[in-house]
């Protein structure tokens, strides 16, 4: 997965002791991920709205389609978004997987700080 590439070494971190390497690793993929501000809008549009195709967020979020198709690939990938062709076998339809409680609550731990602003 092409994510991985600009996670610096894990030495160069000064994490608490009793972070694991392999959590350390988790959540600098996290921060990676979370970081980017189109990853942040497409999953602000997916909760707010829920399920769109790669048309509706591209004309709703005006995201360049290869930046849009390569997010929602990653997305895809680490299992945040799930993407279904069940609905008519041309279009994929992206939403938020069900099973993503705790990013639930951090997307609206963003969005009640943004409004604290």
């Amino acid at each position: 997965m092409y994510y991985y590439k600009n996670i610096s070494s894990i030495e160069s971190i000064n994490m608490h002791e009793h972070l694991t390497e392999k959590q350390i690793v988790v959540l600098m993929r996290g921060f990676f991920i979370l970081g980017d501000s189109a990853v942040l809008r497409i999953l602000f549009e997916l909760e707010r709205y829920g399920e769109k195709n790669f048309t509706q967020l591209r004309d709703q979020l005006g995201i360049n389609p290869a930046t849009l198709s390569k997010k929602l690939r990653l997305l895809t990938e680490v299992g945040l978004v799930s993407a279904d062709r069940t609905h008519d076998h041309l279009r994929v339809y992206y939403s938020i997987n069900q099973h993503q409680k705790p990013l639930r609550r951090l997307l609206d731990a963003f969005e009640r700080l943004v409004n604290d602003l």
